[in-house]
């Protein structure tokens, strides 16, 4: 038993996908097995030694229900509802069973109708019908007590006992109903709490995991609206795309699995980059890289930001290709301006960007140069002497026109 029975009771404690109510069932019910198995195999012997054939008879005849019962709440708690049902029928009813004929044979005085009390507790706590139908169940268990009571002391017992003898029967069946509910309820208290503090610890890995697709003041109001489309205009934004040049031709000489450790390295450095400068990243698509500073909490030097963002992007793709020995590249493009922000749809949710401002850095981008960072006339402005910009003249962009832009070539001094 010794092998079998502590990676029995590590499967019982788990959470179930079910939820912490079952989970807490299928420790309540092996103990209920474990420990009625052994109060069974106790009370056998006592009955031999004592000359009650009956009861020798039919202890042994229900000695299979707690076999059945730790079969399926001990070594196979992941078994379907029908098996836990037959086992909880068949505790239940073997319970009853005993109890009544015990108190029959040997009176009221013997103190095995406390067997009875258990009855309840194991319809209570059982996740089968609804709270009405096993209050109603126990109910009708409590009635057949008081009738059983009744009955008893009308009733002379088959087997007259001694004063002493009952004494004796009835301080032994209180200390073992007494002993099989302590030990449910410590063993259920302790398992429970392990399972609680396990559900608050995945509780918490749920809270991260949110948190690393969503900012935080967006997680909460999703938490807090729940089913609400979230959008909120931001005035004053910066938007950087990032491009990978030479991706494809790249691809087409690796593996797979060294074009996505690649690919990790270089977006693994940018989120370490986002988190420095406190911007937010928004996606990756493909090969492609999207950041915002000043969403969504503002940030008055939201454009340098992402300007030191993008130098420290391109230092970092350097790096990277020196280590590798590979020819890497990156475009880059930068542009300011009002967005509206927010989450929509009611599954896979994620943060995103639209506006004007959002098609314009992805064109700053598209149309730049490799190895560069062009940026508009608006977040050049906005990161006035302490850049190094050098104008690049006057670029047609679709949708704009004619539109003036600038390569950041550096920090100033």
């Amino acid at each position: 038993m010794t092998h079998w029975l502590p990676a029995a009771w590590e499967r019982l404690r788990r959470p179930s996908a079910a939820g912490i109510g079952n989970a807490r069932w299928r420790v309540f019910a092996a103990s209920c097995a474990l420990l009625g198995l052994g109060a069974h195999l106790t009370l056998l012997p006592w009955f031999l030694w004592r000359g009650v054939p009956e009861l020798v008879w039919y202890s042994l005849a229900t000695l299979p229900v707690y076999l059945f019962a730790v079969w399926v709440f001990v070594l196979h708690p992941g078994l379907g509802r029908r098996w836990h049902l037959l086992g909880t029928l068949g505790v239940g009813l073997e319970l009853l069973g005993q109890g009544t004929l015990a108190t029959w044979l040997l009176g009221w005085g013997s103190g095995f109708h406390y067997y009875l009390l258990l009855v309840p507790l194991v319809v209570l706590f059982s996740p089968f019908g609804t709270p009405m139908q096993r209050a109603l169940l126990s109910a009708a268990v409590g009635l057949g007590y008081l009738a059983l009571w009744d009955a008893s002391g009308r009733q002379a017992p088959v087997y007259a006992l001694a004063p002493d003898e009952l004494r004796g029967y009835l301080a032994a069946n209180f200390a073992l109903v007494f002993v099989v509910v302590m030990a449910i309820g410590f063993l259920f208290e302790r398992a429970a709490t392990r399972m609680e503090r396990e559900l608050e610890w995945e509780r918490q890995r749920s809270e991260q995991l949110l948190l690393n697709t969503l900012p935080a003041l967006i997680a909460r109001a999703l938490k807090e609206r729940p089913g609400e489309a979230i959008a909120e205009r931001h005035a004053e934004v910066s938007v950087l795309f990032c491009d990978i040049v030479g991706f494809t031709r790249l691809s087409e000489r690796l593996e797979p699995e060294q074009l996505v450790a690649i690919l990790n390295r270089v977006f693994t450095g940018f989120d370490d980059l986002a988190d420095r400068y406190g911007v937010e990243k928004i996606k990756t698509i493909g090969d492609a890289y999207m950041v915002a500073a000043g969403l969504p909490e503002p940030d008055p030097d939201h454009a340098g930001a992402l300007a030191n963002m993008a130098l420290d992007m391109m230092d970092q793709v350097r790096a990277l290709c020196d280590e590798l020995g590979e020819v890497l590249d990156v475009r880059i493009g930068l542009h300011s301006g009002p967005v509206v922000a927010g989450v929509i749809g009611r599954r896979k949710f994620a943060y995103d960007l639209w506006g004007d401002v959002v098609n314009t850095a992805a064109r700053m981008e598209s149309h730049g140069v490799p190895g560069a960072i062009q940026v508009t006339e608006a977040s050049a402005r906005l990161l006035g002497a302490r850049f190094v910009l050098a104008p690049r003249g006057e670029m047609e962009i679709k949708g704009k026109g004619l539109m003036p832009v600038f390569l950041l070539q550096g920090r100033a001094g």
